[in-house]
């Protein structure tokens, strides 16, 4: 299982700042110029290139280009559940950290939920 994320860019890069902190390979797609903007097949080939699992509240763009093409694995999180607010934010570095070390980030092809 892969253990290197690419948040989506909803996501601040506070967020990947924290979960790097945390001895994590995360990065932001709103930290990369290259990606900010990008449509969301261009994120995910980004993201299998480089071995990342893609994590996006997109569910429904994302859910349609994993089942079309291959990609490093992609984590759906649910906006109410893990809100991008100031006090939603740590509960999801803690979330997604918690996800790292229990190995529950999707495989190569796989999708997974946030839990």
């Amino acid at each position: 299982m892969t253990t290197a994320l690419l948040l989506d860019e909803m996501y601040p890069p506070a967020l990947a700042d924290a979960l790097c902190g945390k001895g994590h390979d995360v990065v932001a797609v709103a930290a990369s110029p290259e990606l900010v903007g990008a449509d969301d097949s261009t994120v995910l080939d980004a993201a299998t290139t480089a071995q990342r699992c893609v994590v996006t509240e997109n569910i429904r763009d994302f859910a349609m280009l994993a089942r079309q093409t291959r990609h490093a694995g992609v984590l759906f999180v649910h906006p109410r559940r893990w809100p991008r607010s100031r006090n939603g934010v740590p509960r999801l570095v803690s979330a997604l950290d918690q996800a790292i070390h229990q190995d529950t980030i999707p495989a190569a092809d796989d999708t997974a939920w946030l839990t």
